[in-house]
């Protein structure tokens, strides 16, 4: 590994020190359409880039967390703007990790993406795709996650959650976190048997002898968090039951909430396994978000501004918020009520009002007079068409100036680019080709059934 991290460092992560790096791979799911945050996962980045406090994507947050346990064998899925990904982190070499990749056409569920990150060439290959040439993982224990979730869920609580699943003898275990009784229509929840008490973060754990998905009169309130522990050797029982994750496929099997955790529990009468498997659950009390819309995409900045989210942010850390480099600002003729985030090379005009929660990208202008309150906006991401074709970034710079003009107020607002020459609220807006800047209201979402 290029990166000659010392003896010292090593020793402080735990799956180094335990002698069991070499026996645990990451895999995390990365190629979800995110249709729910459109335009933005078609025409600048996916979902899991989505910048943290304008500058930190979400997904890299788990390539650090994973090193720092000790665990440098990380693998990702990518579908939508895959290019994007792999440009920003690479091999992995940059972290001390080495990252493979598996390329989607098409999305193939939370099992199809685990499946084939750990199993390679060995994956079942469904009509249409081209079998891996991938070696197959050779180890036993693969954490498994969602890298669109943040949360401050780091190297103790792996280590932690990894003890238990190895106590019990676990095939596959859950973080579980707790919601409002409301929000079980949204999510898959787990009834736990006589869950055993513990102290610290991770709260309770017991055996799951139910799964319930997004039912609003569930009898428990624990989501699947899409932290995982899940061991090789069930993933290549059930891979040959695997099938396209697509509506009106019989006899689905893709997901595992919908169908591998029914099997697990043998609810699922068309996939039978071989031997019973210990489907596990552990409670974590603690900072969890899915960012699965653009509100909760808000919210997130705002815990990470807050300090609730843990985020090594690049800049300047301040009492009011984060300064990046190269900032003309004159600070006794602006307005700032914390917290804020403002980026490299930006102009803050006098008689601006920033925050409260303004995420100011790099690179933005604010003339004087603008106001930016509970809004991101971003610096210049690589810019799509509708047929998946890059513009140019020189003419991008042409057409996206970055600039919010005087007097013009942004509230609740995920700004992607553009001259912002009016007043926007509760939008998300985007610069096009032809510099026209669009807008759509925030809460807008595709139509239609998902898979």
């Amino acid at each position: 590994m290029p990166i000659r991290f010392s003896d010292r460092y090593w020793n402080d992560c735990w799956a180094h020190r335990r002698r069991v790096r070499d026996r645990i791979r990451c895999a995390i799911l990365a190629a979800g359409l995110g249709r729910r945050l459109e335009p933005l996962t078609v025409r600048y980045i996916p979902k899991p880039l989505f910048p943290l406090g304008g500058k930190l994507p979400m997904v890299e947050t788990w390539v650090r967390k994973m090193v720092e346990s000790g665990i440098t064998d990380l693998s990702m899925n990518l579908c939508v703007l895959k290019d994007t990904i792999k440009q920003h982190l690479g091999d992995g070499a940059k972290y001390g990790a080495t990252i493979s990749y598996v390329e989607e056409v098409v999305p193939s569920g939370t099992l199809g993406g685990v499946c084939k990150q750990v199993l390679g060439r060995r994956a079942k290959a469904l009509p249409g795709e081209r079998p891996l040439e991938t070696e197959p993982f050779a180890g036993g224990t693969v954490i498994a996650l969602s890298g669109d979730i943040v949360t401050n869920f780091g190297p103790e609580l792996l280590e932690e959650l990894y003890d238990v699943h190895k106590r019990v003898g676990a095939s596959f275990t859950l973080v579980l976190v707790p919601i409002p009784p409301e929000r079980r229509k949204d999510f898959g929840t787990a009834l736990l048997r006589d869950p055993e008490h513990r102290a610290g973060a991770l709260v309770s754990s017991g055996r799951i002898v139910d799964f319930i998905e997004k039912d609003p009169d569930s009898p428990s309130n624990l989501n699947n968090a899409s932290i995982y522990l899940v061991e090789s050797s069930l993933l290549e029982e059930i891979d040959p039951l695997r099938t396209e994750a697509k509506l009106g496929v019989e006899q689905p099997f893709y997901d595992f909430g919908k169908h591998v955790f029914p099997a697990l529990l043998g609810k699922l009468p068309y996939a039978k396994l071989a031997r019973d498997h210990l489907l596990w659950g552990v409670e974590y009390r603690g900072a969890w978000f899915d960012v699965g819309q653009k509100r909760d995409y808000l919210r997130v900045n705002e815990h990470v501004l807050d300090g609730t989210l843990h985020a090594n942010l690049p800049f300047e850390s301040l009492p009011w918020g984060y300064l990046g480099a190269d900032v003309a600002i004159d600070f006794s003729r602006v307005e700032i009520v914390p917290p804020v985030v403002i980026g490299n090379h930006c102009i803050v005009e006098p008689g601006t009002t920033l925050g409260p929660y303004a995420v100011i990208g790099d690179g933005w202008t604010i003339e004087k007079g603008a106001r930016v309150v509970r809004s991101v906006l971003w610096e210049r991401y690589p810019m799509f068409r509708d047929d998946g074709s890059r513009v140019d970034d020189n003419r991008r710079r042409l057409i996206d100036r970055h600039e919010v003009r005087e007097g013009v107020a942004v509230e609740e607002c995920i700004v992607a680019g553009g001259t912002i020459e009016r007043d926007y609220r509760a939008s998300t807006v985007e610069v096009r080709e032809d510099g026209a800047v669009v807008d759509s209201p925030i809460d807008d979402q595709p139509g239609g059934e998902r898979a």
